[in-house]
């Protein structure tokens, strides 16, 4: 083993990321009471690409997604974005450099109009949040951007629909224009296509392809269809650490990945 080689294993010693990383974990850990639900993970994302980060469940994907986006803090480890160390930070200050997220779970306001959850999205980063007591129509001069938004997702036909009212794609599109209020250099999609039949998912794929544009995009995903046709790279998780990464067609070859996670589909 060589120096370098050496090095870079032991935490913290890692080189810094070249001006093409945008997101990176540096042997992330993170333990529950013992429990280490990631174990040493190292990965770096590419700006621009399409990463997609698999594995059965229990994997410990959920907890990766948490500890790059904030919501979790890392036992040890690091988390940079564009070179920048971010897992000190809460997820406020996450998603004002650059990164925002969506989740498995639906997160939009019911009872507020399509238009208005996009709205209440775009308002955060002014001073409009803290003025409880400024009219609804202060929130109009965020209107165009709002439509612009909307008609980028799909949503342009329902702006004001209730948001109870969407179909469980619909809301998904939802999900990801509000993500998109944020302006993100990077954007994490937590199982974009769940619960989905093959017409949401043709058209979740086709947007993940248009919001990509110009951006780098980080999606768990367990449809192994929807990876073979986004995904520029992907990384493996099996009992919390990294297995494989790399291109689909290399990484669905890889005799640990068909093992753990991939079994027979992988040579469909």
């Amino acid at each position: 083993m060589t120096a370098a080689s050496a090095a870079a294993q032991v935490p913290g010693n890692l080189p810094d990321p070249s001006p093409g990383v945008a997101l990176e974990a540096r042997h992330l850990v993170k333990e529950f009471r013992g429990f280490r639900a990631t174990n040493d993970v190292t990965l770096q994302i590419h700006g621009g690409e399409i990463h997609a980060i698999i594995g059965p469940n229990g994997a410990g994907k959920t907890t990766l997604f948490n500890l790059l986006s904030g919501f979790l803090r890392p036992t040890s480890g690091e988390v940079r974005l564009f070179g920048e160390r971010i897992d000190t930070l809460p997820p406020h200050q996450i998603v004002r450099r650059g990164l925002s997220r969506s989740f498995q779970i639906s997160s939009v306001f019911p009872t507020m109009t399509v238009r208005e959850n996009v709205l209440v999205a775009l308002q955060s980063p002014t001073p409009l949040p803290g003025q409880f007591w400024t009219p609804l129509s202060r929130l109009e001069a965020l209107g165009p951007r709002a439509d612009a938004i909307l008609a980028s997702v799909g949503l342009g036909d329902a702006p004001n629909r209730p948001a109870a009212d969407l179909s469980h794609g619909e809301k998904r599109q939802l999900e990801i224009g509000i993500s998109l209020t944020q302006d993100p250099r990077v954007l994490l999609l937590d199982e974009p296509t769940s619960g989905m039949g093959s017409e949401g998912i043709a058209r979740v794929i086709a947007l993940v392809r248009q919001v990509a544009r110009g951006r780098t995009v980080v999606l768990v995903e367990h449809n192994m269809s929807v990876v073979a046709q986004l995904a520029d790279r992907i990384t493996v998780l099996q009992y919390g650490g990294v297995i494989a990464s790399g291109r689909y067609d290399d990484v669905r070859r890889d005799p640990r990945v068909i093992e753990a996670y991939l079994g027979e589909e992988a040579h469909g």
